[in-house]
């Protein structure tokens, strides 16, 4: 009898295997580039004048934008290849546009009216390297162990 109950027993599905560092990369890397392709396009609009934004726009802001939006495209073409510096600067343009995120708060907030679409941009672009650098960072194994 325990042998008919043990042959009915159904047998377990098998887990769905997770997400794959490889995948992980991969959208970090097409993040990057989309973000970065982003700032060129907003910081050069402003700087070449086709966009005025109704509030101030500080004029490093706009150069700031395009710089780092072509490190962005970098970093992503860097991840996409698997170089190994490109963790290293992905973590570095996520410091950068923090500290230039809460300089633009202080900004708007102490000093002079700052354009909310400037504001904006660089919360949605701190956001996405937020989200960038946990793909990267996530479950990663360190390159010593690395098979």
């Amino acid at each position: 009898m325990a042998k008919k109950k043990a042959s009915r027993r159904k047998e377990l599905p098998q887990a769905i295997p997770g997400i794959t560092q490889q995948k992980r990369d991969r959208v970090a890397s097409i993040l990057a580039v989309v973000v970065g392709l982003l700032a060129v396009r907003e910081g050069g609009s402003v700087l070449f004048g086709l966009s005025v934004p109704g509030d101030h726009v500080p004029s490093w802001l706009a150069w700031y934008s395009v710089a780092m939006g072509v490190a962005s495209v970098i970093a992503g073409s860097g991840i996409w290849t698997k170089a190994e510096w490109s963790v290293s600067l992905s973590v570095n343009l996520l410091a950068f546009n923090a500290i230039v995120f809460a300089g633009l708060i202080g900004l708007d907030y102490f000093v002079l009216t700052v354009a909310k679409t400037s504001i904006f941009g660089m919360m949605f672009r701190t956001f996405a390297w937020i989200v960038i650098v946990f793909l990267l960072k996530w479950k990663r194994l360190p390159q010593a162990d690395r098979v």
